[in-house]
């Protein structure tokens, strides 16, 4: 935390703009050895907060590297709470490794994985969950998944946390008051008062646990997989979904030897789809590696997509497709449906009843639409409607699980009037879960964990 660090905060690559991000008490000193303004004089008089047109020069020959724009922020007025530097140079990939290595050879050093998110919530400017939704925000594919990330970075989720953090706390202010002064003790009727609270906290609790699948999708998307025997259109209909010839496609049975994953914007969701090689009797042996993959999709995937060839009759391929699926939630899709149909949809109607499949084209486009509503509506199935607090990670679900189940402890205890030293070693344990959850308690292992995934420069 004493160090000052550096790092490009931009993709690398050839753009318009790159920018190098400096943070740390010699922020700007370091930076002052390598800035010029224009005019020079005005070097030394740049204020926070005010963009300064210069140059960056080599300090050993002084030779310009770039033409930039620098902005100063003091702590603890900056995204870290430290003084930052930020130079914004033309967007070439060798002159912002140029930059960012003088910058190092001044004094810096090279910043890890998401060490400025890690020093602005060491350093009290963002909790935990906030800090996990810059990573969110950063990676967010949807409209859901934005709209989700900047409700947690603005504090929503905090907000609901923190609110059951600090009336749990009163309730245990109440049990130690009990604890330090036996002569007093805590009455029947004021545990009971107090078992109510610690249960609306619960059902609080729960409330936000169920809200973890709406998060899920919005953050990591639906797991779709494409499955269906081979030459039944399933890459036809991936190429369809994106928009492009990503997959190959040939009328030769068993053109797909292996799983191919793409992202699908589905309204204002994501879908994460596989294509995945056709299932069929004795395949090839290149194709039974193929159709291993295939089923361990399948086993991933939060729904089949079930591509069947409504030009053919059913056959034995079909029927080891539909024994594969009949246990995994599904949509029976019809393709080829351009063409004069042979599929029997009765004897479809009798393995699979009460399900009726949607017909597409994949090579027209008809009936896609109807895919698009259909899949949307399915992935949102269940998911609370509103503007509230969503929790969106395992750690969060598991962390609120924990909490609810020690609370449950608690209530079980305050109603069997067992003693408040009891009471408050479960009333510990669920502040304890609360408070990791925020950051309140933390270890370095679980930061670890969390800022690793973020990028380099931020």
């Amino acid at each position: 935390m004493d160090d000052t660090i550096a790092a490009i905060a931009t993709p690398l690559g050839e753009g318009g703009i790159h920018i190098v991000r400096i943070s740390g008490k010699d922020a700007w000193p370091l930076a002052r050895k390598l800035f010029r303004a224009a005019p020079p004089a005005a070097t030394d008089s740049i204020p926070p907060l005010k963009a300064a047109f210069g140059h960056i020069i080599d300090p050993e020959t002084q030779r310009v590297l770039d033409e930039v724009l620098l902005i100063r922020f003091e702590a603890p007025r900056s995204y870290t709470c430290e003084d930052v530097v930020e130079i914004h140079g033309h967007g070439g990939a060798f002159v912002a490794a140029r930059i960012l290595q003088s910058v190092l050879d001044a004094g810096a050093r090279l910043a890890q994985p998401g060490e400025f998110t890690r020093r602005a919530f060491l350093n009290g400017r963002l909790d935990l969950t906030q800090a996990e939704a810059v990573a969110d925000l950063i990676h967010a594919a949807s409209d859901k998944a934005l709209t989700s990330a900047v409700s947690q970075l603005q504090g929503k989720l905090s907000e609901t946390l923190n609110g059951l953090y600090d009336r749990l706390l009163a309730v245990l202010a109440q049990l130690e008051a009990a604890i330090d002064f036996p002569e007093e003790g805590l009455e029947f009727e004021r545990k009971q008062a107090m078992a109510e609270q610690v249960r609306a906290v619960q059902k609080e609790i729960d409330a936000l646990i169920a809200t973890f699948r709406a998060g899920r999708i919005y953050r990591e998307g639906w797991n779709v997989a494409l499955v269906g025997k081979p030459n039944a259109g399933k890459s036809s209909l991936l190429n369809a979904l994106l928009k492009e010839d990503r997959a190959i496609v040939t009328p030769h049975p068993g053109t797909t030897r292996d799983v191919l994953e793409e992202r699908v914007r589905i309204k204002d969701l994501h879908l994460n789809i596989v294509d995945t090689a056709g299932i069929r009797h004795q395949p090839e042996e290149i194709e039974e590696e193929g159709i291993r993959r295939t089923r361990r999709a399948l086993q991933r995937a939060d729904l089949a997509l079930v591509v069947l060839d409504a030009s053919l009759p059913l056959d034995g391929n079909d029927a080891i497709l539909l024994d594969e699926v009949k246990d995994k939630p599904r949509l029976l899709l019809l393709n080829k449906s351009d063409r004069p149909q042979q599929l029997d949809t009765g004897a479809l109607a009798q393995t699979f009843p009460g399900e009726t499949p949607l017909k597409i084209s994949a090579t027209t486009g008809a009936g896609l639409d109807a895919l698009i509503d259909c899949l949307h509506t399915r992935m949102l199935e269940g998911v609370p409607s509103g503007e509230g607090a969503v929790i969106t990670r395992e750690r969060h679900r598991a962390a609120l699980a924990n909490a609810r189940d020690a609370l449950a402890n608690v209530v079980q205890s305050l109603d069997s009037d067992l003693s408040e030293d009891l009471v408050a070693v479960d009333l510990n344990t669920a502040l304890e879960h609360l408070g990791g959850l925020l950051g309140k308690t933390f270890v370095e292992d679980l930061l670890d964990q969390i800022f690793d995934d973020f990028c380099i420069g931020k």
